[in-house]
């Protein structure tokens, strides 16, 4: 297993362990642009002046990456905050797990885990991390799913 890497990092350090960092759009495994750490441009968009600046010199910069990356935490945090009541009394561990776990989906995916969500709401860690791996994302994201279910569980 991972024995806590994941949890000694920082979370954007996960996320970029998990999502890499890119200043070119690309298509992500879903058939999605993408761009930064992890930034769907397809559903969000680009603000208007990064968008402009990709057009001219076919890049983003480090800033506008931190800027995305920003936005698209706090969207994560937000949407771990409506679906898991106690979240901010979580541990530092479940929170990066379920931040990385939520940017990863968003939410409208993220809330069809019912069985996981329940247990995780339950502070059943255990059961969270056996139904996390009993569905079709753990098996398209391969050693990302394995090192979010250790952290989950681990705390």
């Amino acid at each position: 297993m991972y024995a806590g890497r994941g949890k000694k990092m920082t979370l954007k350090e996960l996320l970029i362990k998990h999502e890499g960092k890119r200043y070119k759009p690309y298509l992500c495994s879903k058939g999605k642009w993408t761009i930064g750490i992890g930034h769907n441009i397809d559903a969000k968009g680009l603000p208007h002046d990064m968008q402009s600046y990709l057009t001219q010199y076919g890049r983003i910069t480090d800033v506008m990456i931190d800027i995305l990356y920003e936005q698209d935490v706090n969207e994560a945090i937000e949407d771990c905050l409506r679906l898991y009541s106690n979240f901010k009394g979580f541990s530092k561990g479940r929170k990066k797990a379920l931040i990385d776990f939520l940017f990863n989906m968003g939410f409208s995916r993220a809330r069809k885990f019912i069985k996981a969500n329940k247990a995780i709401n339950e502070g059943r860690w255990e059961d969270a991390g056996y139904e996390m791996k009993d569905s079709l994302w753990y098996h398209q994201v391969g050693d990302r799913a394995d090192e979010v279910i250790e952290m989950l569980v681990q705390g």
